[in-house]
């Protein structure tokens, strides 16, 4: 079915597929079934609003809501939202129950929902079992981490996001069992490398793109098992330990083998997509999936549809960040073991929610907040199970009558203002743009700059423990920073120059390695069958499909 996009105008389609997913999800409750209606958003939007309720790289100076003691949060202090430390959540201090409320037939749902999230306490961070990791997000497992979100088993990493089961790591992403990592970029398996991208089990790499079992290469894309390359060329040890020397005496050389890396990078044969192990998928960074169609970042995942970011789970549809055998959701964002919960935001081990957020261990619950452990509420306030039904049925009968029923929450009751959430990063917006579809736009709170007086030394072997002391100045955005005393020891034993820009516009531009989450038609570049991709069509990359790929490489 074809449809048009209620916020861009764009065309998009409603697939048989989607059209019975939301008839077999359509809920019963006390004898009647609530049809959930076809969308009216694209995948895009919809995806954009899901993303608009997830922080998870910004950190603030909030107060405790308990104690009224300074603490770091994902909240800014004017989101409206309290918050707490993650051990008193989880305490027995407090009970989200003690906030139930009764349903209004006479208001808007979502009104009466953003006023239950102003009152019910959230946990200022989302951490799990850290050692030493006061200043991360989004990470669990890990110990003597600084600034690294949504990763976990770490282990002395910095300025990191997505990292799993990685060590002594600085301002990578996408990173997977791996080792002494700098400026990598979607890696696996690999060990001492710097600026490699799109790579599997290398080590003592520098300056890499699309390289396989390869170990000291230097300047050099789709390589697979070699070894002592320069720029694509076989050369003697001796040799290739003469020719990179040259590149790695100081910072300014490492900035002129950037600009041979970022010139070798546009002539290099792509892939129409990373996915390996695949039956029946479209999209890219798929990795032993079936049947998941224009989805990104999966992991052994299976019929999904509109899905980005999945690990071991299976029939989604329009879901983002779900992890450990999630199963039958959705539009639902942040989610670990659930089971048929729809129109949801961060819940755990929970099963038959809807509009539900922050709850943990609870099934059949509606329009919930913080729970834990409980099941037949609404509005956090209790009720029986005849009950429970009874008033559900009303309140969606309420909400049919107002277009909230099928949607999800606005981007508008997000505490989050848009430039500090996931949406930026995948579908940026300029603040003018922000501000003109009335959405939030967060100011910048660290505008008061100094300027860098400290003079870093282009050489590592030539900084000493002064420069812990002092403060630096972006040479891209002009904001302040500080160089950790790990961060030092690991430049040193990488010998790294000091980075001349803040770990955020470090970030925004490994972010731009990767293209955006939207598939187009066009020619594979050898043989001319057509391809679905990430590549625009205009675009001047070499784009094979995977046989002209892998005759190419191979």
């Amino acid at each position: 079915m074809k449809k048009v996009c209620a916020i861009s105008g764009k065309k998009f389609e409603v697939s048989q597929e989607e059209q019975d997913f939301l008839k077999n999800i359509a809920p019963t409750f006390e004898g009647e079934k609530f049809d959930i209606p076809l969308p009216e958003m694209s995948p895009e939007e919809r995806a954009r609003q899901r993303v608009s309720h997830r922080n998870e790289q910004f950190l603030f100076q909030n107060k405790n809501s308990f104690s009224g003691k300074p603490l770091l949060s994902i909240y800014r202090p004017d989101s409206e939202v309290k918050v707490c430390s993650r051990e008193e959540w989880f305490s027995d201090v407090w009970d989200a129950i003690d906030f139930g409320r009764d349903f209004e037939n006479t208001k808007s749902f979502f009104n009466q929902y953003h006023e239950l999230q102003k009152e019910v306490p959230y946990a200022a961070t989302v951490t799990v079992n850290n050692e030493n990791c006061p200043y991360a997000t989004s990470l669990g497992e890990s110990k003597n981490c600084f600034l690294v979100n949504s990763s976990d088993y770490c282990e002395d990493c910095l300025y990191g996001k997505l990292l799993q089961h990685c060590t002594s790591t600085i301002d990578s992403s996408f990173g997977y069992k791996s080792e002494l990592l700098y400026e990598c970029f979607s890696v696996e398996n690999c060990y001492d490398c710097k600026w490699v991208y799109y790579s599997q089990g290398c080590h003592d790499c520098w300056f890499c793109d699309d390289c396989r079992g390869c170990h000291h290469c230097f300047l050099c894309t789709n390589l697979v098992k070699k070894e002592y390359y320069f720029m694509n060329e076989k050369v003697s040890r001796e040799e290739y330990e003469k020719r990179i020397s040259d590149f790695l005496s100081d910072h300014k050389h490492i900035l002129k083998a950037k600009e041979i890396f970022d010139a070798l990078r546009k002539k290099r044969i792509y892939k129409y997509a990373r996915a390996v192990n695949t039956e029946n998928c479209t999209g890219d960074f798929i990795i032993n999936a079936k049947n998941c169609l224009d989805c990104y970042d999966m992991m052994g995942t299976e019929d999904c549809r509109y899905v980005q970011l999945a690990v071991e789970s299976r029939d989604m549809f329009d879901c983002s960040n779900i992890y450990d055998r999630s199963e039958l959701s959705y539009n639902t964002l942040g989610t670990m073991n659930t089971f048929n919960c729809h129109f949801c935001l961060y819940i755990f081990f929970c099963s038959d929610l809807w509009y539900c957020e922050q709850c943990f261990s609870c099934k059949n619950c509606f329009g919930c907040v913080g729970l834990r452990n409980k099941q037949y509420c609404i509005f956090n306030k209790q009720y029986k199970k005849d009950s429970y039904e009874k008033e559900v049925a009303r309140i969606i009968q309420s909400m049919q009558k107002t277009g909230e029923w099928g949607q999800f929450f606005p981007i508008e009751i997000s505490p989050f203002p848009y430039n500090d959430t996931v949406a930026q990063d995948y579908f940026p917006l300029t603040q003018k743009e922000v501000l003109e579809k009335n959405w939030r736009w967060g100011e910048d709170l660290n505008k008061n700059t100094h300027p860098q007086t400290y003079d870093v030394p282009g050489k590592i072997t030539d900084v000493t423990e002064a420069i812990l002391k002092v403060i630096l100045a972006c040479h891209s955005c002009g904001k302040n920073y500080r160089i950790q005393p790990l961060e030092l020891t690991l430049y040193r034993k990488m010998k790294l120059p000091i980075p001349q820009e803040c770990p955020h516009c470090r970030y925004k531009k490994r972010m731009d390695l990767r293209n955006s989450r939207k598939l187009f038609e066009r020619k594979c570049g050898n043989c001319g069958i057509e391809i679905q991709t990430t590549f625009a069509p205009e675009r001047s990359e070499k784009v094979y499909c995977e046989k002209c790929y892998l005759d190419c490489i191979e």
